[in-house]
């Protein structure tokens, strides 16, 4: 018996749609997926201060390699890396990033502080900043001065060190303790008569005198290092965290190898100054990774300077090697660790 040919076609279009559907079916299996979960990022809060010193972690955030490390950053700026470990301290923070003066001073306090990596270094950057209209042309004439600092910190370290290397007595001085934003118009209305100061304070001050400017710097009287500092316990139960952090400020130690006046601009705008106002501080810190032997020798005198200063209490100069944490930064480049251990 034939099927009428309406009958037929009628079928042969049936037949072609469910193939059709079929087909569509399968090709929608093999070319759409549920969209992957995205990862989540670890939190972590870092207190930093708002320095080039500091440069790594700056830049590093806002090129996002944090991010392709797996961490969800929180900055917290501050003014200064005494500022950042108070936070630290405090508990509102993770890690943070201080020069190794108040890292030591915490330490003979009884903080159990350890150091990830060193961010920077800095061995000529900071001077005196004296006014020649007040007869200030040479070390001798800081005697019996006013003299700006920012005590229990990097600047406050030099300045010893700088009365040291030019034999001045400590009572010769007249030390006044004031926050970094406040030196250089202390300076400049008269309040002192010359102020210890790192970049770019010192580089403001000595732009605000002009000509009235006399910089004394102490090459190589101290060595500061800036570091990247947490809890023991921190830095030993958050070991993928650590290694991740490295590994994002690698990168951005990369960065700047390879596009310098792109990451100086990037620095500059994440400082909040103009990148001629960073060119000092560019040229004089190396932003650079590293656990050194030689470190330990500077804790070592820092120590024995703030207990002699009243900082923190007498007492043995402790072994800085237990405050010193390897291991993030030998799993990543180990070549970059020269601590005999």
């Amino acid at each position: 018996m034939s099927i009428p040919n309406s009958t037929s076609s009628k079928l042969k279009r049936r037949s072609v749609w469910v193939i059709g559907a079929a087909a569509l079916a399968a090709l929608s299996s093999l070319t759409w997926r549920r969209p992957a979960e995205p990862a989540r990022l670890v939190p972590l809060r870092i207190a930093l201060p708002q320095v080039p010193h500091a440069g790594l972690l700056h830049i590093a955030a806002g090129r996002e390699y944090f991010k392709a490390h797996g961490l969800g950053v929180t900055l917290l700026p501050q003014i200064h890396g005494k500022a950042a470990l108070a936070e630290l301290l405090a508990g509102r923070a993770d890690v943070a990033a201080a020069a190794d003066v108040p890292i030591v001073v915490e330490v003979l306090k009884g903080a159990p502080l350890g150091i990830a990596t060193t961010l920077a270094n800095a061995p000529d950057e900071m001077a005196v900043v004296a006014r020649r209209d007040r007869g200030i042309h040479s070390s001798t004439d800081l005697q019996g001065r006013r003299v700006g600092v920012t005590f229990g910190t990097s600047g406050d370290y030099f300045l010893w060190a700088y009365m040291v290397r030019h034999r001045l007595a400590a009572q010769s001085l007249t030390l006044v303790d004031l926050p970094p934003n406040q030196l250089i118009e202390a300076l400049g209305d008269g309040s002192v008569d010359a102020i210890a100061a790192w970049q770019p304070v010192r580089h403001g001050a000595e732009s605000a005198l002009g000509d009235a400017a006399a910089s004394f710097a102490a090459p190589d009287a101290y060595a500061q290092t800036f570091n990247l500092v947490g809890s023991s316990d921190f830095l030993r139960s958050h070991g993928d965290v650590v290694h991740r952090v490295v590994l994002a400020l690698l990168d951005a130690e990369r960065y700047v190898r390879a596009e310098p006046l792109q990451a100086k601009r990037l620095l500059a705008a994440r400082l909040g100054i103009e990148p001629y106002a960073l060119d000092p501080a560019w040229q004089s810190i190396s932003l650079e990774l590293g656990q050194r032997q030689a470190q330990l020798v500077t804790l070592e005198d820092v120590s024995s300077w703030a207990m002699t200063r009243g900082y923190a209490p007498v007492q043995p100069v402790p072994n800085f090697l237990s405050h010193i944490y390897l291991d993030a930064l030998m799993a990543a480049t180990p070549e970059r660790v020269t601590v005999v251990r």
